[in-house]
């Protein structure tokens, strides 16, 4: 399969967010070797000031694939970034998981996900996209939406071009 999230495709993320210039939103990326590790995110405030708002921290396989992606929040309270959630994913022969954790705070530990999302390439041009979410009461996971993702043919000649 070769849709994964890699190196070049949070490059790509970063760069679109910073030329849209409608937004209130500043991105300061930490990058070295053509990498981002970090992104931070500044919101205009009512006096014009840029104030914290969120932090992604980044980290990637020696496949330079995209394996974890943090998300913090700005405590202005305690003047420090504090984690919320972490996407975790996870590559297979055919695929990829989307795993979605909570960070507890009594525990200073994340959470077992919460909600999965399973890719698998069915065949050429088709993806087969499954999420399933953790039901507490019972202790398991329980299938919220499944759908099929069908890539336009033109698409895929265009791009083997």
């Amino acid at each position: 399969m070769e849709t994964i999230i890699t190196v070049a495709t949070v490059l790509t993320m970063y760069f679109n967010a910073i030329s849209n210039v409608d937004v209130s939103y500043m991105y300061n990326a930490d990058m070295e070797d053509g990498v981002i590790n970090k992104i931070e995110v500044y919101e205009q405030d009512a006096n014009h000031q840029m104030v914290h708002k969120m932090e992604y921290r980044y980290e990637y396989d020696e496949q330079d694939r995209l394996v974890n992606k943090e998300m913090l929040r700005w405590d202005d309270a305690a003047q420090n970034w504090t984690r919320d959630s972490r996407l975790t994913y996870k590559y297979y022969k055919k695929g990829y998981n989307v795993e979605v954790s909570h960070w507890d705070a009594a525990r200073q530990c994340y959470t077992l996900p919460s909600e999965v999302t399973l890719y698998r390439s069915m065949a050429p041009c088709l993806t087969s996209v499954k999420t399933y979410r953790m039901n507490e009461a019972q202790d398991n996971m329980y299938l919220l939406s499944s759908m099929l993702v069908m890539e336009s043919v033109d698409n895929v000649l265009f791009a083997n071009k």
